[in-house]
Order: C-alpha cells, then sequence, then structure tokens
C-alpha cells in the first residue's frame, strides 16, 4: 500500500533514521565490518515491498531467513571469511541501535550473548520497529530511498574501491616512469 498520510514529514523522518542507520553498531572482525545488520534491514525492507510483512510485526520464517542468507551472499562475496553470519545475531543484536524492538512471549535473557534460533522463535512473539520508522517504509518512493541509502551507505565498500583507484593510479604512475 502506498498511502501518504496527512501531516507526516517524510523527510525529516528519513533524515532522522537515516542518521541512526548510519550509526549502528557494525562488529569487526580482521579490520572487517559485519554487514549482518544492514543486511538484515534490507531484507526486512524487500518483505514489506514484496507484501511479505504487512503489519509491523516481524517474525524469523523461512522467507526472511532465506531471503536475509541470499543477500548475505551477495554483499559478503569478497568478504576474508568463508561464512556468513547468521541470522539470529542481527534480529537480535539490532535491538540495542534503538529503533528495532523485540516483543518477548517468554524469558528474557541479557545482551551479552546471542541465543540460539529456537530460544528466539519460542521467546520473541515478534520484532518491530519505531512506528515513525513503519510508517516511513509504506510509502514505496521513501522505502526504496531507505533501501538505496543502507546499500550505498554501509554495504559498499568505498574502502576497497578507493584502494583498488590508488593501486590503478600507482601502476600507471610507474608505468609512465619507466617510459
Amino acid at each position: 500500500m502506498n498511502r501518504v498520510i496527512q501531516f507526516f514529514n517524510y523527510d525529516q523522518c528519513y533524515q532522522y533514521y537515516t542518521k541512526r542507520i548510519t550509526n549502528i553498531r557494525q562488529a569487526k572482525i580482521h579490520g572487517e565490518t559485519i554487514v549482518a545488520k544492514p543486511v538484515l534491514l534490507v531484507a526486512l525492507i524487500d518483505g514489506i515491498e514484496e507484501n511479505v510483512f504487512t503489519n509491523n510485526q516481524f517474525v524469523l520464517n523461512d522467507w526472511i531467513e532465506e531471503h536475509y542468507n541470499k543477500l548475505m551472499r551477495e554483499y559478503t562475496k569478497d568478504s576474508q571469511f568463508d561464512g556468513t553470519t547468521e541470522i539470529t545475531k542481527p534480529f537480535w543484536h539490532l535491538e540495542t541501535d534503538g529503533f528495532w524492538h523485540l516483543n518477548y512471549s517468554g524469558e528474557q535473557i541479557s545482551k551479552g550473548h546471542t541465543p540460539s534460533k529456537s530460544w528466539l522463535k519460542e521467546n520473541i512473539e515478534f520484532a518491530y520497529f519505531d512506528e515513525p520508522l513503519w510508517i516511513l517504509l509504506q510509502n514505496k518512493v521513501w522505502r526504496m530511498k531507505l533501501r538505496e541509502y543502507i546499500v550505498e551507505h554501509k554495504l559498499t565498500d568505498d574502502f576497497w574501491n578507493s584502494r583498488m583507484v590508488a593501486e590503478g593510479l600507482g601502476a600507471i604512475a610507474a608505468i609512465l616512469l619507466v617510459a
């Protein structure tokens, strides 16, 4: 559904959540940033786009897990690591970034470790976004704009791109010096 809500400031909401997304905490292992949280966000946006998620309640189901894994393979194809991050980690730890929330149906545990998938399915009824973010994601134009922002700012490795340019310029300089 692509309805416009009267008196809702989409631009202000977008600015607020792009700043929050820019500042999400992402682990680094051996200098490589783990992209699991932004990949989960893109997978959730895709699920909204495809009408898999029609209300602000996200459960760990086969669709989200398969789509997340597909995106992880795509965005980590040049990774130094062999495997991808399991969906349980971003699903659980994204809550610490303040706009993703878990609705417990059972036992609550500390954020110190990541619970198993079966624990999450048994004890988390659903996860949900802040209401203003959910409203923003209901508008196709703003949803796609936010998706593009996440891909551009969290899933594109500017370091490697600039390194390749620098290496290319270095090679050209070496050729010119020899000539």
